[in-house]
């Protein structure tokens, strides 16, 4: 009898973290699908220009068939965006399943009719940008201020380990046969989803202060959450009473500067050059370097991804968010320095850089290690936990649907800068914005570490407020 009171006194004072984890574990399998889809071109661009599939592929229809999924995701967010707030959170995080399994499915019939993998792309496309936009909203609510950025970074994690995943079984499996293994993890993902709850912001913002209270006991294993209730209920009211439309993104403020800092930040996420070399990852290194076979570089590429992401689990809610971005920004601009270099040299000069042939793939592993740390999961943290309630899905939709195209952009300029004058242009061009990405980090970008959804607004009010005085002074 006594030990059930401790158990229950417990219960009621600190709670549990596990039931938070076991959800975003859960929602994590649609980023693992997202990881798939996005994946995907690196090991099956090979086989495509290659006898293995029926169809003749030009190297610029690989390229289309390759940046169309972005395109998808651009449409991806503003759906995600739509739904978000009409059917609620846990609907919309099941109905990203639909576009994913229909990816897979053309994908696999793509062998019959060739252009079904434009569609295939594309829907899987709708799924990334519903992932995005979805998915990161949902853990920001549910988690406590104190694992937020953790659990966060779970979702990037799971992102990761797809990617890593459809590089193995892509590399040594037909295209057919990948995505008939890829087909099953959203098919699971359905299954399993069935039962994860409502966030309790989204039950507040519809005025059922029962159901969010139900919620919270669960995800907080606690009797007794009425304190974190009504604090969550007067921080959803307050911002619920901004109107929530799209002109609000830039008439108030704090949301004005709130997506600035994200869609800046996004961009020079692509700045470094990791996302559109990833696409053509072992194509890349095939052209760098002989050292060693393409397919085995780029799974080392991407296991190094994925090992410093669960690291950056350990850290971001320890050293915070600003310093891990300075820390990846800086040191992916001196990496690429060094990559340009070794570039110029091998494409021209007539120095014999056969001898440093190691280089590329040594200087893409640390370029990987320094991107994964912090650009690669802590940016996506950022813009779960930054933006209010009443305008959160419209926002989050903008910073995804901007990035979706800037990627498509990326991954353009890269394919066509490399196919038409080397590796040297645009490692250059990355290494000239990769330095301006460094200057934004250090003098815009917010620390939101340990803060609760609440306390970021009222920062972003705050900073707004002293820079208008210092304009005064």
């Amino acid at each position: 009898m006594t030990f059930s009171k401790d158990t229950n006194n417990r219960s009621n004072s600190g709670g549990k973290k596990w039931p938070q984890i076991l959800v975003v574990f859960v929602a994590a399998i649609a980023t693992f699908a997202n990881g798939l889809h996005v994946g995907w071109p690196a090991p099956s661009l090979p086989q495509l220009f290659s006898d293995e599939f029926p169809f003749d592929v030009s190297a610029e229809e690989g390229s289309y068939i390759t940046i169309i999924g972005n395109l998808g995701a651009f449409f991806g967010s503003f759906i995600g965006n739509f739904i978000l707030d009409k059917i609620g959170r846990r609907r919309s995080i099941i109905l990203i399943a639909l576009p994913q399994i229909t990816c897979f499915l053309s994908i696999i019939l793509s062998y019959q009719v060739m252009e079904l993998l434009y569609v295939g792309r594309f829907l899987g496309g709708l799924g990334e940008g519903m992932v995005s936009t979805i998915t990161l909203l949902y853990v920001a609510e549910i988690a406590e201020p104190s694992i937020r950025g953790t659990l966060a970074v779970m979702t990037t994690i799971a992102w990761y380990s797809g990617v890593l995943f459809a590089n193995i079984i892509g590399s040594y499996l037909s295209i057919r046969t990948t995505a008939s293994i890829a087909i099953a993890i959203p098919i699971l993902f359905v299954v399993l989803s069935w039962k994860i709850p409502e966030s309790p912001y989204y039950h507040l913002m519809k005025k059922d202060e029962e159901k969010a209270e139900r919620v919270l006991k669960f995800l907080r294993r606690k009797t007794n959450v009425s304190e974190e209730l009504t604090k969550l209920k007067a921080d959803v009211e307050r911002q619920m009473s901004e109107t929530g439309t799209f002109r609000d993104i830039f008439a108030i403020d704090s949301n004005k500067r709130a997506f600035l800092v994200t869609v800046v930040a996004r961009f020079f996420q692509l700045c470094t050059g990791v996302a559109a070399m990833n696409f053509y990852l072992q194509i890349l290194l095939k052209e760098a370097t002989q050292s060693i076979a393409p397919q085995i570089g780029a799974s080392i590429v991407l296991l190094i991804q994925l090992v410093m992401t669960v690291i950056s689990v350990f850290i971001i809610d320890r050293w915070g968010r600003r310093p891990l971005l300075l820390f990846s920004i800086i040191g992916c601009f001196i990496d690429l320095v060094f990559q340009m270099i070794f570039f110029i040299f091998k494409e021209h000069t007539t120095i014999d850089t056969s001898v440093a042939d190691w280089f590329p793939l040594m200087m893409m592993l640390v370029l990987i290690f320094l991107y994964s740390i912090g650009l690669g999961s802590v940016v996506s943290v950022l813009t779960s936990e930054i933006f209010s309630a009443s305008i959160k899905a419209k926002l989050i939709c903008l910073v995804n649907g901007s990035y979706s195209l800037l990627t498509l952009a990326f991954t353009k300029y890269y394919q066509a800068t490399a196919d038409g004058f080397g590796l040297t242009v645009p490692f250059s061009t990355f290494v000239v914005l990769t330095f301006f990405g460094v200057l934004f980090f250090y003098y815009y970008v917010p620390e939101t570490k340990g803060k609760t959804l609440e306390q970021i607004q009222q920062r972003l009010k705050r900073c707004r407020k002293e820079k208008k005085m210092k304009n005064v002074i």
